[in-house]
């Protein structure tokens, strides 16, 4: 067969077999490939002349290999090496067929691809070469819940990942890598390191080439990844698409990373002792640019758009229809940082900052960054001064209640009264069972964005949190007798015994298995469930069981709250009927400083400063919502407020709930 038919063959081939990987392998996995279009934009704008050697860590089927090697030989560049890595056998052995069809064209000299996990370090260090000229990758995106199973646990990836890093690095420079490595949160999802991965393997002067969730400069735990950035690279293009986007099934948006490595003696420098950070370019590509075949035919319409979008892209000497570009800001990106990350340890280690001004005092003085999104909303030559953090300014922001199981701890209050005994309705996991409960153990918690505008105009949900901290099963009331003494030394009621039909719900919820794929593991076993537990033989505290909720603090019951997925333009509202528990749907505002009123919280967030930086900060999904967590209202600036200001906006509230027409615009000016 001819190599053109053969590739063709071989491509045509590449849809049917993904579709043809179950979906609970492809979702365990992160098996959503990346496609030639996007592949072979990403390839042209990454491809240097003189590139020798390539790989795809995660290589999947090929798309990006097949992508690169393409671009390649259009551009008559002669490559070495093409390799890839594939945690997949059956996808792996795919991938493998796919990369020997393309090397009949002789674009490239020899080509093979590892099967197993990337962070394997006996894999690692059997590849063809030790570092390479491009490393072009669509990492994984694998929630950190689902790791255990893959190959590749939470703890074998970051110590597969330490061995790489001891293996191939050595002095200062490995101790930067193993910082960042054992750095990154336990809660990351498995692109974070396989980000790391990947810029390990790129050689100084060399690219590395990514295409990613816009949510890597959104989520707290990949703030490492934005750091290595600044540190050890040189980053050129963030590239974005918009709706519908480049993967229609994604609820994120898409964003492609191109950054060129730096060397030893430049990254050793720590970034706070940098005196100027070099601008990257943000592009953002529209689907009206698209045409062709290709992501930007339509805007580039020529023989080779990809090829012309790389050029100009370099360039930017004309405005093209489709595609907007603007300069992003590194030095801003870095005090957006310091912020974040000033009392992180791994960041003052990588810093060195042992022997200096601690990076904590600096973020307290430091003004605050501007999120980018909303600084371009000003008008040239604005830039507001004296602007502090919410941290700054004394506003906490977090996350509301999390029950570890709301199928056991959330049930549904069946008639409104003031009696000492109520009835309750259980999920539809206990068959909606009613039952009879003191009303003492139950409170009001709001749990759905949909029930949010009734609660605004008055009405109390009727969804109600088991609250049995003051109650014990009647079989755990001989541990509590145990634990009299302690119970009195720390000025606590001893729990009363459950009434039986309370028992009885809580004795078949211990008996529940959540998910029907684990049998065996019943509530109390669930991760966030079974820390409620605490044992009275060391150290004389009071007892707790697995049906006791933690103590409830102020992010459970804040002053103002939003919601984290936002259909409109973030709102916040007011928690005054008396306070009520707000669920971890939301993100939820407070302030332990009495000139923080929530009235004047609720006027500072009502303002149209406020909302735009919130819109600014928050993650886009797809049908126009807005995802907004605590970390994106954390990078709200705001300006600084004496007492004084604090009074004033409380009347403003005032006056907005007055339904006064001035007082919106009167929040504003002020």
């Amino acid at each position: 067969m001819p190599v053109t038919d053969a590739i063709g063959a071989i491509r045509s081939s590449a849809r049917s077999f993904e579709e043809s990987l179950p979906p609970a392998q492809r979702k365990r996995l992160g098996q959503f490939f990346t496609g030639l279009p996007l592949g072979t934009l990403l390839a042209h704008i990454a491809l240097d002349p003189d590139a020798r050697d390539l790989i795809d860590p995660m290589a999947g089927h090929g798309d990006l290999l097949d992508a690169a090697a393409t671009t390649a030989q259009a551009r008559g560049i002669r490559l070495g090496r093409l390799d890839g890595m594939e945690l997949d056998p059956e996808t792996a052995a795919f991938c493998g067929r796919r990369t020997a069809a393309l090397q009949g064209n002789g674009t490239f000299t020899d080509t093979c691809i590892f099967t197993g996990s990337a962070f394997d370090p006996s894999i690692v260090a059997a590849l063809s070469a030790p570092s390479y000229d491009l490393v072009i990758t669509n990492p994984p995106y694998v929630r950190y819940q689902s790791q255990n199973g893959n190959g590749a646990g939470v703890s074998d990836v970051r110590r597969g990942l330490s061995a790489i890093v001891e293996a191939r690095m050595t002095g200062g420079e490995r101790a930067l890598w193993l910082a960042l490595v054992e750095g990154y949160s336990g809660l990351a999802d498995l692109s974070i390191p396989a980000w790391l991965l990947s810029a390990l393997l790129t050689r100084p002067g060399g690219r590395l080439a990514l295409v990613v969730p816009a949510t890597w400069r959104s989520r707290d735990y990949a703030d490492v990844v934005r750091y290595l950035l600044l540190r050890a690279f040189r980053l050129e293009f963030i590239i974005a698409d918009t709706q519908p986007g480049w993967f229609s099934d994604a609820l994120v948006r898409t964003h492609l990373v191109i950054a060129r490595r730096l060397a030893w003696d430049e990254a050793q420098v720590p970034v706070s002792r940098r005196s100027l950070l070099p601008s990257a370019n943000w592009l953002q590509i529209s689907p009206v640019a698209a045409g062709g075949g290709s992501l930007v035919g339509g805007a580039f319409p020529g023989p080779e758009p990809d090829r012309d979008f790389a050029v100009w892209a370099r360039t930017m000497n004309r405005e093209v229809h489709g595609v907007e570009s603007r300069p992003f800001a590194l030095d801003e990106e870095w005090r957006t940082l310091v912020q974040r990350l000033g009392r992180k340890t791994w960041f003052q280690k990588a810093e060195n900052r042992r022997d200096a001004l601690s990076l904590p005092s600096v973020g307290e003085t430091m003004p605050a960054a501007m999120p980018e999104g909303l600084r371009n909303m000003l008008p040239p030559g604005v830039a507001p001064a004296r602007l502090q953090t919410l941290e700054q300014a004394g506003i906490r922001v977090s996350q509301g209640l999390r029950s570890g199981c709301n199928r056991f701890f959330y049930v549904t209050l069946t008639c409104a009264g003031e009696r000492e005994t109520v009835t309750v309705e259980a999920s539809n996991s206990f068959q909606n069972m009613q039952f009879r409960v003191p009303a003492s153990a139950l409170r009001p918690v709001l749990h759905r964005q949909a029930e949010m505008q009734a609660f605004v105009n008055g009405r109390v949900p009727l969804t109600r949190a088991l609250d049995l901290s003051d109650w014990v099963l009647p079989e755990d009331q001989p541990t509590v007798n145990e634990a009299a003494e302690a119970y009195r030394k720390r000025g606590i009621s001893v729990p009363r015994v459950m009434p039986p039909e309370l028992a009885s719900f809580v004795r078949l919820a211990a008996r529940y298995a959540p998910n029907p794929k684990e049998p065996k593991r019943f509530i109390p076993d669930l991760s966030a469930v079974r820390t409620n537990v605490r044992h009275t033989a060391n150290g004389g505290d009071v007892p707790r069981f697995w049906y006791m909720l933690p103590a409830f603090t102020a992010r459970h019951v804040p002053a103002i709250f939003t919601p984290r997925i936002n259909h409109g333009t973030p709102a916040v509202a007011l928690n005054t009927h008396p306070p009520i528990l707000i669920d971890a749907n939301f993100s939820t505002l407070w302030s332990d400083e009495k000139r923080w009123t929530p009235h004047a919280l609720y006027a500072l967030f009502h303002s149209s400063w406020c909302r735009a930086a919130m819109e600014s900060a928050g993650t886009p999904l797809g049908g126009g919502a807005l995802k907004l967590e605590a970390t994106h209202i954390r990078q709200v600036p705001i300006p600084l407020f004496s007492d004084r200001g604090c009074v004033r906006l409380t009347t403003l509230r005032q006056q907005l709930a007055a339904a006064m027409p001035s007082a919106r615009d009167q929040i504003d000016a002020f």
